[in-house]
């Protein structure tokens, strides 16, 4: 038989096709795998929200240092160096009144701070008036009556929230020139340092920072007041929130 004639008479090649059917995933099977998927999803979401909330937080709080310490070195070009700057006493002994505070912010920061809105705020745990400087961010900087203390509200929202804590809702900074009269050796740490976390009550040390003699620590529970120390443990490990921080976000 010629090659011609077998190709009439088998004109396609002699391929074997297999069939078969697809396989379909029961309602069981499908419901198990949804299972599986809602038992990881349980585990995973609570700490990648968890990640979330803590670069929120680590990410404001380089924004403000940076932004603040921007606006006071502004400053000094027209007002002289920081330290020529006004005071309005001490903790201890001032007598400012709102007024003074907003005519001393007028003339230091507004001009080189970007904010939405600026306003007085009443503090119901001192029973005084506060400056708020309401950020583009949405956090708020607090300026208590004799300037140097400022409290830094992650939230517009919080102020004057009940049990709030330091170091969560709110980080503690100063702005001090220079050591005032009557002021303590606690003071040495932030004079003449910009803006920058705040230092009362701190040996120096990293561990400090957790515990410190009057109950400032981060990771103090009694004491005059735990969790102010927090800003300054998170700027030593380099802005990051350690794995050990007593509070989650």
């Amino acid at each position: 038989m010629s090659k011609a004639h077998r190709k009439r008479l088998f004109p396609y090649s002699p391929i074997i096709l297999f069939t078969s059917k697809k396989a379909a995933f029961t309602l069981a099977e499908v419901l198990i795998t949804l299972g599986i998927i809602g038992i990881v999803a349980a585990m995973t979401i609570p700490t990648l929200v968890q990640s979330y909330k803590k670069k929120v937080v680590e990410t404001k709080l380089v924004k403000v240092v940076s932004m603040m310490n921007q606006a006071i070195k502004f400053s000094t070009i027209e007002n002289g160096e920081t330290s020529t700057w006004k005071t309005l006493g001490t903790s201890t002994n001032s007598t400012a009144t709102y007024d003074d505070i907003l005519a001393w912010y007028n003339t230091y920061l507004d001009p080189y701070l970007k904010s939405q809105k600026v306003e007085k705020v009443f503090m119901e745990l001192n029973g005084k008036d506060y400056l708020a400087v309401y950020l583009m961010d949405g956090s708020v900087l607090v300026f208590a009556p004799y300037i140097y203390d400022i409290t830094y509200y992650i939230n517009t929202n919080d102020i004057n929230k009940p049990n709030l804590i330091s170091g969560k809702d709110y980080f503690m900074f100063r702005f001090l020139p220079k050591i005032l009269e009557s002021q303590t050796i606690h003071a040495k740490n932030s004079a003449n340092a910009g803006f920058a976390p705040y230092t009362y009550d701190w040996d120096g040390t990293y561990e400090g920072t957790k515990n410190s003699l009057q109950g400032y620590g981060c990771y103090d529970t009694e004491g005059s007041g735990p969790g102010a120390l927090c800003t300054k443990l998170i700027e030593l490990n380099g802005w990051k929130i350690p794995d050990d921080y007593p509070y989650k976000f």
